[in-house]
Order: structure tokens, then C-alpha cells, then sequence
């Protein structure tokens, strides 16, 4: 098939990772994928792209203030940006599905945006929602939201005339069901993980020597590092169990607006020489720094989201623990592939860690457990992008010239 993927998301995080892989996948099936977006990179031996769009910064993800140019615009400015941007996101995705005839459009959602169904609909094309937050709703708790009503309004009507509305988790979909979406317009469809590069045969050896931690105990984290992702908790609970377990040591992979602080935390602890920040890590290099740990933890997790990096712990075949949440209980439950604490309960978290330090058998099961999991379940990208081909088959006859 050929795919018009259409997003308006500038992240260098979780974002453009969900992005890359899933349009990846697609290609690795055998499908042509061209892409309508602000910021364009072309990779070579990529199919020629469609023209780059103006744009602002997404709101994706619930980044804390947009900007435009790199320059922090107010949100109202930011809000009416993103309703303006639809005139000239339409003539692009016009342009674009008479020069390539798609099968269908796969538009990954933001704030305000509704071009993509205007086009589906002008042009007879399924169209295929994925929404990985209902932004409404998060920027009311992350950010500041002005045209709340509106921005609402927009997002259901979104995902209720969508042929397709793919959410990642089902706490998601409750939430969208509950607002009057048809729940046989939504599907459930979690995030996942690239395993031919996310697998228990990375070496972590390497990462371990940089940091000097060849004799460690490890724990870590590996994400774009927000204040919400609980990682001064984290901190909090292995400053606890330094005095019984003194070769215990924290490894924080990535960078992000919530970094400063934890340093701070860090000095003040007197952490130095046990806590270790890497700063930005390229892609390429993720699976190395997660197989470098004995232990990864997801400290805290927004409610209804699918975090990428529990799929790629999961994978690696790391003991991990996670807050006992139900999007989380999604994926793994206490003790089977993950150990569980109540979120946000610090000394918890620092109990589970204990646990997994006193007993390396253990350990090393749950990290069987997890592997075992990833494969059981086909939490991958490329069974993603078949779940997709196959909805839109179902929801749509055969277009003339699309395949």
C-alpha cells in the first residue's frame, strides 16, 4: 500500500522515536510511506517526502511552552497558530494524495488540527487517528489551555469521525468512550519496541567501563527527563538504600527540562560519586546504556500513557519495576515481567529495589519473564504497523490505483 503519514510534531523525544519506528515498520512490510509534516528529514533511500509545512512547536506530549522559531510565544498565540496551520497543512495533504495516491492517511494527532479528516473526507481516503494523549485534557494539568472548550470539541469530533482512532492504552480509550466516542471507532494498539535492535544480546559492558561501574549494582533510568516522570523519587529512594547495598549506583541516561533540579538533588544528597547523568545519548546508543543496568525503573507515568521505554527494558531482558498503575497493569502485573509499587510511594519503590538486590536469582528471572513477554504479546513496532493494515481493511474497500 501507499501511506500519507501526516503529523505536526517537532520532538526529538518519544515522539519522533514513535514516529521513525512505525513508519519504518511500514516500509520493512513492504508499504510505500510518504510524510506530510513541518520539519522534513530525508534519510537516504526514503522515498522523495512532501513538502515541509510552517509550524510551531507541538504541544505533543505536554511540553511545558511552545515556541516559534525557538523564540516562547503566549499559548493563546500558540493556540491560534495551530487553528490557522489547517489551511496550509490541507493544501499540502492535497497535493500530496493526488501526486501519490494513497491507500489511506495515518495522521498522528495535535492540538487543533482536523486537516487530515477535511482531506480524507474531500478526497475518499480512510482516515487512521493516532492519538497518544488527549491533549485537552493534558494541557489543562501540564500546561495552560485557553480555548479549552474548542480544543475539546475538535479532539471528540476527531475521534468519533475517524475510521479508525488508535489509542495506546485502554485507560485512553475509557477516557474518549466516556466523551461519547464509539468504542468501535477506537482500538487499543500500545506502543512498542525495534527488536532487531532492542534484544538480550546488546552488551552493556562498554557503558558500564565509561561510567566505571564494572563492580555496580546499577539502577537506571533512560528517557527525556520531565519533572512529572518522578525521577527525583528515584533518587530519593536509592539515597535510601546506599548505606545496606554501598556498590549501589543510579544511572540517568537522556536530558530534559527536569534535569537542573535533580542535580541539585544530587549535590545536596551528597550523591556525586554514586549518581551518574550521561546528558543527551544518540539513539543508536539506547539499547547499550539500558543493558548496562541490573535494574531499569519507570518512576512515575502519566495515566493513560504507553511509555516506549518500558517495551525496551522489557526487551533487553532487564528486571524492571513500574508504578502499580492501570495502564501499566496493561502491559505486566506484580511479579510477572515487572515488580509493582503504589505510585508515587517513594519508599515502596525503594522496597522493590531492595528485593531485586538481595536475590540475583530473582532478578534475573523477572528479566526472562520480561523478554518472554515482549515476544508473547508482539509488543513490537512491525506487528503495530500490521494491526493498522489490517483495520483499515476492514473499514474500507480497495481504492483504484492505491496499491
Amino acid at each position: 500500500m501507499k501511506i500519507l503519514y501526516h503529523h505536526r510534531t517537532r520532538g526529538e523525544d518519544a515522539q519522533g522515536i514513535h514516529i521513525r519506528a512505525l513508519c519504518d515498520a511500514f516500509r520493512e512490510l513492504g508499504h510505500e510511506v510518504h510524510m506530510v509534516a513541518p520539519l522534513q528529514r530525508r534519510a537516504p533511500g526514503r522515498p522523495e517526502e512532501a513538502p515541509s509545512a510552517p509550524s510551531s512547536k507541538s504541544a505533543d506530549d505536554g511540553d511545558a511552552r511552545p515556541t516559534l522559531g525557538g523564540v516562547p510565544i503566549p499559548f493563546w498565540f500558540y493556540e491560534l497558530l495551530s487553528l490557522a496551520y489547517n489551511l496550509p497543512a490541507m493544501i499540502l495533504l492535497l497535493v500530496a494524495v493526488l501526486r501519490h495516491r494513497p491507500a489511506f492517511i495515518y495522521e498522528r494527532y495535535s492540538l487543533f488540527s482536523f486537516a487530515g479528516r477535511l482531506v480524507a473526507w474531500l478526497t475518499r481516503r480512510p482516515l487512521v487517528l493516532e492519538v497518544n494523549a488527549p491533549l485537552s485534557l493534558e494541557l489543562q494539568t501540564h500546561g495552560d489551555l485557553v480555548l479549552r472548550r474548542l480544543a475539546q470539541s475538535i479532539e471528540d469530533w476527531l475521534c468519533r469521525r475517524a475510521d479508525r482512532t488508535i489509542v495506546v492504552t485502554q485507560a485512553m480509550a475509557d477516557i474518549f468512550a466516556a466523551r461519547g466516542v464509539p468504542s468501535e471507532r477506537l482500538m487499543v494498539m500500545p506502543n512498542g519496541v525495534d527488536g532487531a535492535h532492542f534484544h538480550t544480546g546488546v552488551d552493556g559492558s562498554a557503558i558500564r567501563e565509561h561510567h566505571g561501574l564494572q563492580e555496580a549494582r546499577v539502577v537506571g533510568f533512560v528517557g527525556w527527563i520531565r519533572p512529572w516522570h518522578g525521577v527525583d523519587g528515584l533518587i530519593h529512594a536509592v539515597a535510601s538504600l546506599r548505606a545496606r547495598h554501598p556498590d549501589l549506583h543510579l544511572l540517568i541516561v537522556g536530558d530534559g527540562p527536569a534535569i537542573p533540579a535533580l542535580r541539585n538533588q544530587v549535590a545536596q544528597q551528597g550523591m556525586e560519586a554514586c549518581v551518574h547523568f550521561t546528558g543527551p545519548v544518540e539513539r543508536d546508543a539506547i539499547p547499550a546504556h539500558i543493558a548496562a543496568l541490573d535494574i531499569a525503573v519507570q518512576p512515575d507515568v502519566t495515566d493513560y500513557a504507553s511509555p516506549i521505554k518500558l517495551f525496551e527494558y522489557l526487551a533487553l531482558g532487564r528486571a524492571v519495576v513500574a508504578p502499580d498503575k492501570p495502564n501499566i497493569r496493561e502491559v505486566v502485573q506484580h511479579e510477572q515481567g515487572a515488580l509493582l509499587f503504589p505510585p508515587r510511594d517513594w519508599g515502596a519503590l525503594a522496597e522493590q529495589l531492595e528485593r531485586l538486590l538481595t536475590d540475583d536469582a530473582w532478578r534475573q528471572g523477572l528479566g526472562e519473564q520480561a523478554v518472554a513477554l515482549v515476544d508473547s504479546r508482539g509488543y513490537t513496532w512491525q506487528a503495530n504497523a500490521r494491526h493498522v493494515i489490517e483495520s483499515v481493511q476492514q473499514v474500507a474497500s480497495p481504492i483504484r490505483g492505491a496499491t
